[in-house]
């Protein structure tokens, strides 16, 4: 469940990064990113800390567990990536 919840979440922040890039011109990436990518990944780590204390809360330990740990590992992963992504369109 552990490897799932985190190529699940890992493909979803490739998704919406690689949206914010094609969707934007190309004079506003740099600003798009900087705000949209950084709110995006903050509240992708942000649901998955909720949802991960909910489920723990009413017993569900294993998928808790998981979203717990896939939390822990999507905020460095989005964060460097945010940075990457901003030196290069930035």
């Amino acid at each position: 469940m552990l490897i799932k919840a985190l190529i699940i979440n890992l493909l979803v922040l490739a998704i919406y990064c690689a949206l914010i890039i094609t969707g934007s011109a190309a004079s506003d990436r740099g600003f798009n990113l900087a705000i949209g990518a950084g709110v995006c990944i903050a509240l992708h780590a942000g649901f998955n800390v909720v949802i991960g204390l909910v489920l723990l809360a009413i017993g569900k330990r294993e998928i808790a567990k998981a979203l717990l740990i896939s939390a822990a590992v999507l905020a460095p992963v989005g964060f460097c990536t945010w940075l990457i992504l901003l030196s290069i369109y930035g």
